[in-house]
């Protein structure tokens, strides 16, 4: 972290003043690793409209090199010169055309969106009407970009109030100036529900920007308008970060879990967002996929007709790097930034053109300082004349290189200090290059190329250092079959793998200096999955606040992982893909099906998410989401699902964030149509219990949702519950994907029996069908699980109407996996609890296609008048004997089949080991034990 003394926020006269009474004291909190941020005092006058914080100016006070990078223009080592004149004041106008909006994949504003800007940075608030992404009104902060670049890489920003969190609902939205060339725009709306107990709260939220600000100010004021008091009340945010990856000072990118921090960054491509308190405050975070939910003030209590105000910023970097974002709040706070030049030569000391790749900045403790506890990394691009140079906070640093296939052979130290600008030289090693090429054995190649002599596959493909097994890179996605690489000197490991239905190919190579290797891996299919088709349920894209994944590199994503068929279910519109997999010649081997996941915050769904899918033409109007969800309950949602055209799918998902998605009701609710707030699993039966089943409630339950491996276990338990409450529902697994790696497309997928499991030729509706009533699936991260007793297959009813009664059956249980993935034991679980100890799986045999597989079979009695109980032990096997004891089935239940690995999937996939531990399971096989044609809710085929 980077240590300097504590500096006020520097009023400049005009715009400063302070706030009178109580509101005059000034609070002053160092940041770790920061100068302080706090709050300047100057004459006692009434309260400024916009905003009692002065954020320092930008432009005039930057760097030679900012300068160059669009701030100004002066020449390195020098400061920009001063601005002639004074700054244009700030401005609101409202969108009329395209060309008045911010661009970029996460842009949305879109006509009478109202831009608050000035000559350094532009945000867009949303106009009052149905929300963008999870925002449930307009009113709220979309688009943040650099003036001049102006292009968006944030999803979103909302206020959070209370808990269970809630938002706000806009109704009314003005604008104005302010003293000093300031601009605002202010919404008003208000806050409802019985989670208030009693209370009402109107709110209103400014956003404040001054004429030379790279920051906006955004003030929300609550007041209790309710006949109760409000206790206990959260202030917060919630921050969707769009193409932005969130990191905190000392935390790395892809934040999970709770943290305290000063400020909480996110990190694009070309511009940098920091969240921070007015205060300097340090916040308490919550982190997730693509989110960060701050809080800055907790357990706030209003009495009726009580106020309470929270205060913070948002400020907009204009290079995309953690560098930036710090020096950003840096000079906010009033510190005086220096710079770094670096001077990049090659072993012979001969200089290198600039080359993209990250330069690492990290902080040395010095005596009397703070802890260096984290490095700020700055990404260099390429570009003719662009200097390889940025501003910094003053410090002694260690500074470091690696990208373009070359690496620091040290590192330099520097002490950078304030208006001046430090040399780093830095000597990199040479670079080699590598050319990869992947085939399928017996595959067509993807692309016509009449020069392939072979057919060449889509593939993912991950390089280690061969010493250490260090990853060299991210993996690197083809669709061609074909990568060439810049890579260091040294000895690396390829591994080319495809999914979970393929061997890996892989190979050692040495890449030296100045030369050019090529390898050729071959990848096999090994896995028999015919009959059912790969797909991924739920997954996002840029147009989601909070993923910043393009619609290529999305379906490449999926392409690459084998999945052959993935909904779109971006939250509160419906994205469809279909025209972008054909501009990309992908039909053959992807389907995507349009989608939604109707999110909601409020009371309103009372289940937390629904994925609706497939739409179509009722998906014509996105922005407005493909169905109508705040304020509305489950129930309402489900008839104006099934009053739609054609037949979809339902899926209840986890709440945004974590939770369950099977409790949702506080007490036992006397109808569908109950709106009650989430609650835990022990508060009694649950909403979904009220809305599940065949015909007109929900279809299917996602009971596992990425790498939560415990998450999913719970849910499991919980499914066990809705079963035998004769809830028949189908479970599923999906990725829930906002990002590319860490969270990759098809871990897990849902594999769904169709009668054509060709994605090129697949029957839609079948697929539905076979989702909504025949219900046999497979969830699975790695191996491929399936289970018949007698003639009928899971997701059936096995009936003894059928002559069964009283004789031998056979539950045949099938495990098949490829060498690669892991599989060590089969649990049986007969209406949710397990039959005995696990039984233990060993790849018996090696199938003609090189899979692993396993054939358990376990005699099985249905009908009364053999065993006491309804189920016997079926995972310890008789003495001498290696075959299991048999299952007497004597009541209506259902058998579960689960399969679980000790080895982590890699190298495919990277991660904390426990989040990578294979997994899969197969649907329910009810068991219609007492003859009457029924189970639990599920009717037996005739």
């Amino acid at each position: 972290m980077i240590h300097s003394p504590e500096r006020p926020l520097r009023p400049r006269p005009g715009r400063a003043r302070a706030r009178c009474a109580a509101q005059s004291a000034l609070r002053r909190a160092a940041y770790v690793g920061l100068a302080a941020l706090s709050l300047a005092a100057s004459t006692c006058a009434p309260p400024l409209q916009n905003g009692s914080v002065v954020v320092s100016s930008g432009a005039a006070e930057r760097l030679g090199m900012l300068c160059r990078w669009g701030h100004g223009g002066g020449e390195q080592g020098e400061l920009c010169p001063a601005a002639e004149g004074a700054a244009r004041p700030a401005r609101v106008r409202r969108i009329t055309a395209p060309a008045d909006a911010l661009t970029g994949p996460l842009a949305v504003g879109r006509p009478g969106d109202y831009v608050l800007e000035n000559d350094e940075i532009a945000v867009v608030v949303e106009q009052l009407g149905p929300g963008t992404g999870l925002a449930e009104s307009g009113g709220h902060l979309i688009d943040a970009a650099d003036a001049r670049a102006r292009r968006d890489e944030l999803g979103q920003l909302v206020p959070r109030l209370g808990a269970p969190p809630r938002q706000v609902i806009y109704r009314d939205i003005t604008t104005g100036a302010g003293e000093g060339g300031a601009a605002w725009i202010e919404a008003r709306g208000e806050v409802r529900g019985r989670e208030l107990a009693g209370g009402a709260l109107s709110v209103t939220t400014r956003y404040t920007l001054g004429p030379r600000d790279r920051a906006v100010v955004l003030t929300t004021s609550l007041r209790n308008d309710g006949d109760r008091p409000v206790e206990a009340l959260d202030l917060g945010d919630v921050v969707h970060w769009g193409g932005a990856e969130h990191v905190a000072p000392g935390m790395g990118p892809g934040l999970r879990g709770e943290h305290e921090a000063p400020y909480v960054a996110g990190i694009g491509s070309d511009v940098a967002y920091v969240l921070a308190p007015t205060d300097g405050a340090t916040m308490r975070t919550r982190s997730g996929a693509g989110f960060s939910d701050a809080t800055f003030a907790r357990q706030a209590a209003l009495p009726p007709g009580g106020r309470v105000e929270y205060q913070r910023l948002l400020a907009v970097a204009p290079r995309g790097d953690s560098l930036a974002a710090a020096t950003e709040l840096f000079f906010l706070a009033g510190g005086a930034p220096g710079g770094v030049a670096l001077e990049l030569v090659d072993a012979r000391g001969a200089p290198l053109r600039p080359i993209a790749g990250k330069a690492t900045l990290t902080p040395i403790a010095e005596e009397g300082a703070a802890p260096a506890t984290g490095a700020l990394d700055l990404w260099l691009r390429t570009g003719e004349g662009e200097p390889l140079a940025a501003e910094a906070p003053p410090g002694l640093y260690l500074v470091g290189f690696e990208g373009s296939g070359r690496r620091a052979l040290g590192s330099a130290r520097v002490r950078i200090r304030a208006g001046e600008i430090a040399p780093a030289r830095l000597t990199l090693s040479g670079a080699g290059r590598l050319d990869v090429r992947v085939q399928e054995r017996g595959a067509s190649a993807p692309v016509e190329d009449e020069d392939l002599s072979v057919p060449l596959t889509p593939a993912k493909v991950n390089l280690f250092d061969a010493t250490t097994g260090r990853a060299v890179s991210p993996p690197h996605f083809t669709l061609t079959g074909e990568l060439q690489l810049s890579l260091p000197p040294g000895r690396i490991r390829v591994v080319a793998s495809r999914g979970p239905e393929y061997a890996l190919a892989e190979a050692t190579v040495d890449v030296a200096d100045g030369t050019r290797s090529q390898i050729d891996l071959t990848l096999e299919r090994v896995v028999d999955t015919s009959g059912y088709i790969a797909c991924d349920l739920r997954q996002h894209t840029a147009q989601s606040a909070d993923a910043g994944v393009d619609a290529a590199a999305r379906i490449v994503s999926n392409v690459v992982e084998g999945v052959e068929c993935a909904v779109t279910s971006d939250h509160n519109l419906a994205a469809d893909l279909r025209r972008d997999v054909t501009s990309l010649r992908l039909e053959a081997q992807l389907r995507m099906l349009p989608g939604v996941e109707l999110t909601s915050g409020r009371s309103g769904a009372g289940i937390g998410s629904l994925s609706v899918f497939p739409l179509g033409a009722e998906a014509a109007a996105p922005r407005e989401g493909a169905l109508r969800w705040v304020d509305e309950t489950a129930g309402e949602i489900l008839r104006e699902v099934r009053a739609l055209p054609g037949e979809r799918v339902v899926q209840v998902s986890r709440h945004h964030g974590g939770g369950s998605p099977l409790h949702a009701s506080g007490s036992p609710p006397s109808g569908p149509d109950q709106r009650a707030p989430p609650s835990a699993p022990d508060q009694g039966p649950s909403l979904l219990a009220q809305i599940v089943g065949d015909g007109a409630g929900v279809d299917a339950v996602e009971v596992w949702t990425g790498r939560e491996g415990a998450a999913r276990d719970r849910a499991l338990e919980e499914l066990w519950a809705l079963l035998r409450a004769s809830r028949p529902v189908t479970p599923t697994a999906t990725s829930d994907t906002h990002g590319l790696h860490g969270a990759e497309a098809g871990y897990p997928r849902t594999y769904i029996a169709v009668a054509g499991d060709d994605p090129g030729r697949l029957d839609v509706g079948d697929l539905v069908a076979g989702l909504r009533r025949r219900r046999d699936v497979v969830i699975t991260n790695g191996p491929f699980v399936t289970m018949r007793l007698g003639d009928t297959r899971q997701g059936g009813v096995a009936s003894t109407r059928r002559g069964s009664r009283g004789g031998p059956l056979s539950l045949t249980i099938r495990v098949e996996r490829a060498p690669w993935v892991d599989a060590r034991e089969l649990h049986v679980l007969v209406g949710g609890v397990a039959t005995g100890a696990p039984i233990p799986l060993e790849g018996a045999r090696t199938t003609a296609a090189g899979a692993l597989l396993d054939e358990i079979a376990i005699p099985v009695v249905l009908g009364a008048g053999r065993k006491p109980s309804h189920v016997a032990a079926a995972g310890e096997p008789r003495p001498g004997k290696s075959a299991p004891r048999a299952l007497f089935l004597a009541e209506d239940t259902f058998v579960v089949a689960i399969v679980r690995g000790h080895r982590p999937l890699e190298p495919v996939l990277a991660g904390e080991p426990d989040e990578i531990l294979p997994f899969a399971m197969t649907a329910p096989l009810w068991i219609d034990a007492d003859g009457d044609g029924r189970s639990l809710g599920r009717a037996a085929a005739p």
